[in-house]
């Protein structure tokens, strides 16, 4: 049996850089990554939405500082994400990374990304699911669908789920 005891995981929606009182300040949120000392880290809304979609945050100062490399996506300019999802890693190999295009009403992604920590392997599967029951659903089972077609191995999904129900009503509950 694998074991990852010593692997410390967060997701964090930085919400484009801004904070609750309302700045935009990616200083402050790469405080926060530093703080949070994850091994894998899961970010949602690294992006700008609109225009260039550009990245908000220094991902060299993070690899330097942190030793977090980010995990290469498919990006749309100077963007850091794929669909606003960006993975980060210290200490881990990158051996595959599958960009999966998420259906609903607006648009989403998921990066399933195969790797080794520690000489382990893992699978992540980093997201930012829909606001809308009926989207979660189908973007559940598109995950579920494109996980089918590959190997089995140790997995975790992490993300922004949007989900805060944790009963049968849960438009998650065909994960279970």
């Amino acid at each position: 049996m694998t074991t990852y005891d010593d692997l410390t995981v967060a997701s964090y929606n930085i919400h484009k850089g801004v904070g609750t009182d309302r700045r935009r300040n990616p200083g402050r949120i790469a405080a926060v990554i530093a703080e949070i000392g994850a091994d894998i880290l899961a970010l949602q809304e690294v992006d700008m939405r609109f225009g260039n979609r550009k990245g908000l945050l220094d991902l060299e100062a993070l690899r330097r500082d942190l030793g977090l490399i980010a995990v290469p996506v498919d990006s749309v300019r100077d963007a850091h994400g794929f669909h606003g999802n960006l993975l980060m890693v210290r200490n881990g190999l990158v051996q595959l990374v599958h960009h999966l295009i998420l259906p609903g009403l607006e648009p989403r992604g998921a990066l399933i990304s195969d790797l080794t920590i520690a000489g382990h392997p893992l699978r992540v599967v980093s997201t930012h699911l829909g606001l809308l029951p009926a989207s979660r659903k189908l973007q559940a089972r598109a995950i579920l669908d494109k996980l089918s077609t590959l190997d089995a191995r140790p997995m975790l999904l992490m993300g922004d789920l949007n989900e805060w129900r944790h009963d049968s009503r849960s438009p998650l509950e065909i994960l279970n």
